[in-house]
């Protein structure tokens, strides 16, 4: 069986038997990224930091599974003390089992959403972190436009970001700047039909769920993916490369 990482999951709205049956589909590492609809106050981030860093690790430990840890602000909630949380990011940094910031990026790419991105990606550039950008259901290009334009006058390498939620309407976008596209599987997005038509374009991707209780996705994706591409014929180095050895590399893991 495959060793499959699943680069993008929101884990403290994962299962129990979500982690159970993405073990038993091969999936042997996974990006906990961070995301709190709502938030008003800086401690609710923190809480949140705190209980992926804690029970999300626990669970994903006893059904084998290594957990990687992203924080951050997601645009969809920003505190109203958030400046309080860039203060807090360094430390963070530093803790074992984070490994970059993420979810953050822009949604509806309004001014406040546009600064608050702009000072996680300066905090991740000193640190030499991955990060994690999130692009929108609408108005696709335009916010990823505005995204590849902030990530490029903070000067962070472009080979640590990763754009995701990619589709064929926004690679050559991230291509260009030269970051990783993010490759979420849903109905809704990138299909596996798409992804086997267009795969030598999406080749540098990292493969993904974005598992939410949000909208219907399905935390095998990735596994079902996988199978899909080898049932397909499609290269089997080009399936390891999106399905593990791109995001061991952007995260170090």
């Amino acid at each position: 069986m495959k060793e499959i990482v699943d680069s993008h999951v929101h884990v403290s709205l994962l299962p129990f038997e979500g982690w159970e049956n993405m073990a038993l589909a091969g999936v042997k590492k996974v990006i906990g990224c961070s995301l709190f609809f709502g938030a008003k106050h800086a401690e609710t981030l923190f809480d949140h930091f705190h209980q992926m860093l804690t029970l999300s690790m626990s669970i994903a430990d006893k059904n084998g599974i290594k957990l990687y840890v992203t924080i951050g602000i997601h645009p969809m909630g920003i505190p109203d003390d958030w400046t309080r949380v860039i203060d807090a990011l360094p430390d963070y940094l530093k803790m074992s089992g984070i490994v970059g910031l993420g979810e953050i990026g822009l949604h509806e790419g309004n001014k406040r959403e546009q600064e608050v991105l702009y000072e996680q990606l300066k905090i991740a550039k000193e640190y030499g972190a991955a990060v994690i950008l999130h692009t929108p259901p609408e108005n696709r290009i335009e916010i990823t436009n505005k995204t590849i334009e902030i990530a490029a006058k903070v000067g962070i390498e472009p080979r640590k970001v990763i754009i995701d939620h990619a589709n064929l309407d926004i690679i050559d976008l991230i291509e260009e700047f030269g970051a990783v596209p993010g490759l979420t599987i849903r109905q809704d997005g990138l299909t596996p039909q798409v992804l086997l038509n267009h795969l030598e374009r999406f080749k540098r991707g990292v493969l993904n769920s974005d598992y939410s209780n949000l909208r219907p996705n399905d935390p095998v994706s990735v596994p079902k993916t996988v199978r899909y591409l080898e049932l397909n014929q499609a290269h089997p180095e080009l399936i390891d490369r999106i399905s593990r050895y791109n995001a061991e590399e952007v995260f170090g893991i």
